[in-house]
Parts: structure tokens; C-alpha cells; sequence
């Protein structure tokens, strides 16, 4: 059952990765870690190059964690306790030294 959202971009030159933003930074995820029962569901990526996916807090934390490939630095005034409430294990938390 979804109970977050995210608004998904291709990554420019890709094929197959697509950005979302949560918690005050930019993901980049593989399309097929963005699983959907629904095959249309990402038709709208295909046509327009933004789609609006429903995800559940389990799904949204594996996206924001251990399967990303890679995350900006945090946006200059994102509360504290932005990562978590967007979803995100604090154990998965990018320090700053990521860009």
C-alpha cells in the first residue's frame, strides 16, 4: 500500500536511471529498482519524462539507502530531521562528503 510518493526524472543520457528528490536531497535510482505491479505506471516517464509514482515507506527507504547510486549534498536549510521524515533510515543517511 503506497503511503509516500516521488516524482520521478530521467537522468540526462541515460536509458535506464531516473531522479527523485526527498528529505532535502536529489536521488538517482536504476528504473528497475522503481517496482510497479501496474506496467503502465510508467508510461507517463516514457511520453512526458516525469511520472508520479505512489511507493510504501519500506520501498521509499530502499530507494533512499542501499539501493541509490548516488546523492547530492544536502540543500543549504533542510531541517535536521528532513532525511527521516521523508522516509529515510537514519543508518542510511549520506554524510556531506557525498555529492
Amino acid at each position: 500500500m503506497p503511503t509516500s510518493t516521488v516524482t520521478l526524472r530521467w537522468v540526462p543520457g541515460t536509458q535506464d536511471r531516473v531522479r527523485f528528490e526527498k528529505g532535502g536531497r536529489t536521488f538517482t535510482v536504476l528504473l528497475r529498482d522503481v517496482q510497479q505491479a501496474d506496467v503502465q505506471s510508467v508510461s507517463a516517464l516514457y511520453l512526458k519524462g516525469k511520472v508520479i509514482l505512489g511507493v510504501s515507506r519500506i520501498h521509499l527507504s530502499d530507494l533512499m539507502g542501499p539501493l541509490r547510486q548516488h546523492v547530492t549534498s544536502r540543500t543549504v536549510g533542510t531541517p535536521a530531521g528532513a532525511w527521516v521524515d521523508a522516509g529515510g533510515l537514519a543508518v542510511d543517511e549520506p554524510q556531506r562528503s557525498e555529492s
